[in-house]
């Protein structure tokens, strides 16, 4: 009789064990599908004409962005093709500005340096 409850304890964690992982994984599935639709919300709330793109980067310091140069007040990750906003500040008329990048979702402080061709 003690033998018979150990295996049915054991059974019954067992089980308890499989509807957590099931949980947990219906979850993690339904957040991932959450924020690609969220993405996709947010990219459709941006005026047209308002997105820029990373022409060139020297070593994470300094970015062209549609003609403009801009030195990084903090770490920025571009990669040449990102697709970015302006959270904070205009393009090539404020010297303080901060970027969101569309694709890596991070945001960076920039200093306006100049127009890439003066």
């Amino acid at each position: 009789m003690l033998r018979n409850k150990i295996s049915v304890d054991k059974l019954s964690r067992l089980r308890l064990t499989k509807n957590i992982l099931v949980a947990w994984l219906l979850l993690t599935t339904s957040v991932l599908a959450n924020t690609t639709a969220h993405s996709a919300w947010f990219e459709r709330l941006i005026p047209q004409g308002e997105t820029y793109t990373v022409r060139e980067i020297d070593r994470d310091l300094a970015f062209v962005i549609d003609g403009f140069i801009y030195d990084a007040r903090t770490s920025c990750f571009l990669v040449v093709g990102d697709r970015v906003i302006f959270f904070e500040g205009r393009h090539g008329i404020d010297y303080r500005a901060t970027i969101y990048d569309l694709d890596s979702r991070e945001r960076c402080n920039l200093l306006l340096r100049g127009r890439l061709y003066e």
